[in-house]
Order: C-alpha cells, then sequence, then structure tokens
C-alpha cells in the first residue's frame, strides 16, 4: 500500500504503511482533520518519500537525526539540486546530529536551539576538528533545522513546528567586507601571478565576482569574445566526492557577464595557451570544451582552484583569504568605486538588490564618501569654480 485518502464524516484522511524499525512490521498511520481531499493527497506526497527511504517515524518517537533524513529525502523527491541537497547532508552530519540527533524531536525548544548555537560557536562545536563554527556556518545550521522542524509541522509528522518562535543568529556584514582584499592587496596577487596559467580565472574572479563553481563549470560556447560576454549557465560542485554539472543557485544565477577590453584578452590569451597545451598533450589531451582545465584539457575540480589560489597567494605575499572571498573582494572593490548596487547585484547573480545590500552595507556606506566627493568635483568643474570654496 502507498497510500491513500477517505473521507470520514465531514473531513478527510490520509493513509499510509511504513515499516516499525523496533518490530520490522509493517504498520498503518493515519493524518486526518483535512477539509480538502487535496489537502490529504498533498500530506501523503510528504510523507511518502520517507517511507520508501525507510526512514520514516511518528511523531513520538522521531528524533533529530531521524527528522532530518527524512526531510532531506522529501526535498530530494521535489527535484532540489544535487549540490544543495549535499550541503544539507554535510549540515545535518557534521554540525547537526553530532551535537542533537538523539534529542527526541518534541524536546526541541527556542532554549534548545539557543544552546546548540552556543555549542557551535565554542571550539569543537563542529565535531569536524575545525574549532568555532563561523556566524555564516552557525546560521546555515540553524536554518536547516528550522527548516526541516517546519517541514515536519506542514506534512503533519508533528502537532506544531517547534522551533517557529526561534530566530536564526544573525551575521555581521561587515566580517564578511573585512575578509575581503582591498585593490591593493588584489593588484599585487594579480602582479605576482602574471605568468600562472590560470591567470584569466584569476582575473575574473577579481574583477567579476563568478561563485567558484561557476568558474569551473565555464564552456567555451558560453564564452563570445567578439562580443564581450561570458554566459553564466552551468556550475560545477563536488557531491559525494564526485563532481556534478548542475544549474547556478537561482534563476538570478543564470546571468551574462561583460568582458571589457582587458579580460577579453586575458581569455584570448588563455584560449591559445590551452591550445598550446593540447599540441603538448598530443594524444592524452581530453577535448572537454571547458575554459579552464588542467594541462591534458580535464575539467578543474572545484577544490582543486582554491589550493592553486591559496598557493599562489602564499606566493605572492599576500594576505590569505579564501576563494569565495574572492568573490567578495570584486562586490566590495566595485561598492567602494561607486557602482550601482543593482549593477553588482546582477553580476553576482544575487536573486534580489536587497540580498547585494544587506551583505555589503558597510562597503556601501564607505563608498558614499568617494562618490559624494567625485560628484562634487563634477559639479564643481561645471560650474567653474573651486570646490574648496
Amino acid at each position: 500500500m502507498q497510500g491513500f485518502t477517505r473521507k470520514r464524516g465531514a473531513t478527510w484522511t490520509a493513509y499510509w504503511a511504513a515499516v516499525d524499525p523496533a518490530s520490522g512490521r509493517r504498520v498503518q498511520h493515519t493524518k486526518g482533520g483535512f477539509r480538502l481531499r487535496a489537502e490529504a493527497e498533498t500530506h501523503l506526497t510528504t510523507v511518502l518519500p520517507s517511507v520508501a527511504a525507510g526512514t520514516f517515524r511518528a511523531d513520538g518517537k522521531l528524533n533529530v537525526e531521524q527528522l532530518l533524513e527524512q526531510w532531506k529525502a522529501a526535498k530530494a523527491s521535489e527535484g532540489l539540486r544535487p549540490g544543495t541537497l549535499a550541503m544539507y547532508s554535510d549540515v545535518a552530519a557534521g554540525w547537526l546530529v553530532p551535537n542533537i540527533g538523539g534529542l527526541k524531536v518534541t524536546q526541541l525548544s527556542p532554549k534548545v536551539a539557543g544552546e546548540l548555537v552556543a555549542t557551535l560557536r565554542s571550539p569543537g562545536g563542529s565535531r569536524l576538528g575545525r574549532g568555532a563554527l563561523s556566524d555564516r556556518s552557525v546560521q546555515l545550521a540553524l536554518s536547516v533545522l528550522k527548516a526541516a522542524t517546519r517541514w515536519a509541522w506542514e506534512s503533519g509528522l508533528m502537532g506544531r513546528d517547534v522551533l517557529a518562535g526561534f530566530k536564526r543568529p544573525r551575521i555581521e556584514t561587515h566580517d564578511r567586507v573585512a575578509s575581503a582584499w582591498s585593490a591593493e592587496e588584489a593588484g599585487k596577487f594579480l602582479a605576482a601571478i602574471a605568468d600562472d596559467r590560470l591567470r584569466a580565472a584569476w582575473w575574473l574572479i577579481l574583477t567579476r565576482g563568478p561563485r567558484r563553481g561557476e568558474v569551473c563549470g565555464l564552456r567555451w560556447e558560453d564564452v563570445d569574445l567578439e562580443a564581450g560576454r561570458i554566459r553564466v549557465v552551468h556550475t560545477r560542485v563536488m557531491v559525494d566526492r564526485k563532481a556534478v554539472v548542475s544549474d547556478p543557485k537561482t534563476s538570478a544565477g543564470r546571468r551574462s557577464l561583460p568582458l571589457d577590453a582587458g579580460l577579453t584578452a586575458e581569455f584570448r590569451a588563455h584560449r591559445k595557451r590551452q591550445r598550446e597545451d593540447q599540441l603538448r598533450a598530443g594524444e592524452a589531451w581530453t577535448e572537454s570544451g571547458y575554459v579552464f582545465t588542467d594541462e591534458l584539457g580535464s575539467p578543474l575540480l572545484p577544490q582543486t582552484l582554491s589550493r592553486r589560489f591559496d598557493a599562489l597567494s602564499a606566493k605572492a605575499g599576500v594576505r590569505r583569504v579564501r576563494l569565495h572571498d574572492g568573490r567578495h573582494s570584486a562586490a566590495t572593490m566595485l561598492l567602494n568605486d561607486g557602482t550601482p548596487v543593482h549593477i553588482v547585484s546582477k553580476l553576482l547573480g544575487h536573486s534580489r538588490a536587497s540580498i547585494t545590500l544587506d551583505v555589503y552595507a558597510h562597503a556601501i556606506e564607505s563608498g558614499g564618501d568617494a562618490a559624494g566627493e567625485r560628484l562634487t568635483t563634477l559639479l564643481a568643474s561645471h560650474a567653474g569654480g573651486d570646490e574648496s570654496r
């Protein structure tokens, strides 16, 4: 029995069977009180994926680890991006399950969630040997937990959303700006990597701010050097230790990036170097069609790009930052130079300009000084006077 619905009195009830892990027997479960048959059927669609995966547990016996497994099974049935599902699994396995996995879901509360935040912020809280989690990671962990408890309530597994009253911890946006390179640091890095075979990638990241997976997923068919445009339509991410080609994070992530004369020259030089690599490799060459490859033509893994960036940063003698901070660097430098927020938002592939405003508020505020000074100078020049008067 996969599941069915039946009208009982004035309301509809959903029926399904699942294996009881304690006895190994199939046990029938019901959820009633639905006004419409469609509502009962919708409930079945949220429950059956976890039944098929063997992870379904009744409300009273459900612990956090089991809830997360059921929630992930439901999200997978919705066709969620592989990279997103992998991220959910990593968050659950590394941060949530080691700390509260055995806790009954009915025991969760805003107080317990607050204690979890404190634990994750303490050394060893991630149980992965990486020390205290960053504010962004803590927020991500609580976002996953809250999404799971809300799903449990909406799908009828729980009588209420036990974390409805808990607000996720805020991220100090200044921290992201502080992790970004200044124009001087970025310039020093670019000068030091002038002979690197992937210099076009570093120039692209530090001037247009694409994500690491978007750089690794870039193909020559998406590069138009005559028009000076790059189409971001694929990402290359790691799922279960394998590289998977996926779509950008959001519809806004599918975007076109402009190439100025300098960047166009970088890509022309890169294509020439790649063709030289092909000649040297001979029959060992793999024609993958990707822009950024190894010396034999195979597309780069995201972590390979990060490790190369780390090594080059150390060699250049600049402050060590993550590759993703190159994206923050590009955004911060653009905003400090007075580039309008909505333009920066489109370049970054943010779904809303408000996201850019939230993340880079500090850079926007500091950029206003330079923008105001430029406007004063401009108007003074047209007025024929000295702005200092």
